[in-house]
């Protein structure tokens, strides 16, 4: 029940959500489908770039009222805030190397330097592997500096979803590839809401699915992934 619906988002994130140094304006997949979602809601959306690390924070303690930051919905997330009903099917999380790299998959990580972005699903995975050192695991602020941290041989390897890095890979295809085999299986997109907003979750879940059941929600699919 008010005109402005505050939204953090880590807007290095492309194709989910970037800030456009041009126009200065927050666009990709998440930007279009939160403003519709708000359109539906009859709310006005004002974006703030935050680091993905304390979104969350950010949320629970209520100094914001929602984040669409391509968060994948997990269990250990949902004890701390809501989500939303899922509104992206994600491949998983992939590994990125340069052309001609040893690495396969996530057993060729053990005994190299890893890259992910802080508090992801991506740098979770990394962690998790069976023998990997948690000092060859390499936290970033941002998936870009990541890939420069890959680009200068800082690290060996990036983990993260497929959908970010695929684009890097199209364009440098000439120097990097993907690892055959991914890190994690098929994930889902949640939007995240404090917990003692249930309204705003159930408001959000319905425009949600009038945006889908009419055709809205497969233009911006086709507008980012087509």
């Amino acid at each position: 029940k008010q005109d402005t619906l505050t939204i953090p988002t880590d807007a290095s994130y492309p194709p989910f959500e970037n800030l456009n140094t041009t126009t200065n304006q927050f666009e990709g997949f998440d930007i279009d489908l939160m403003n519709q979602i708000c359109k539906e809601l009859n709310v006005t959306p004002e974006y703030t770039n935050m680091i993905f690390d304390s979104i969350i924070t950010a949320i629970q303690t209520n100094k914001y009222d929602s984040s669409i930051s391509a968060f994948t919905i997990r269990p250990d997330r949902q004890q701390s805030v809501d989500f939303t009903d899922q509104y992206y099917e994600n491949k998983g999380q992939a590994i990125m190397t340069k052309i001609n790299s040893s690495i396969k998959g996530p057993a060729d990580l053990v005994g190299k330097k890893v890259g992910a972005e802080k508090g992801t699903v991506g740098y979770d995975a990394v962690m998790n592997i069976t023998g990997m050192n948690p000092s060859d695991v390499h936290g970033y602020d941002t998936m870009p500096d990541s890939f420069l941290a890959l680009q200068k041989g800082d690290i060996d390897a990036v983990a993260g979803d497929y959908a970010v890095m695929y684009p890097f890979v199209r364009q440098n295809s000439g120097s990097y590839t993907f690892a055959p085999n991914f890190l994690s299986e098929t994930e889902y997109f949640g939007i995240i809401v404090n917990k003692d907003n249930k309204g705003l979750t159930a408001a959000m879940n319905e425009a949600l699915a009038k945006i889908k059941a009419d055709g809205r929600y497969q233009q911006i699919y086709d507008k980012w992934f087509g």
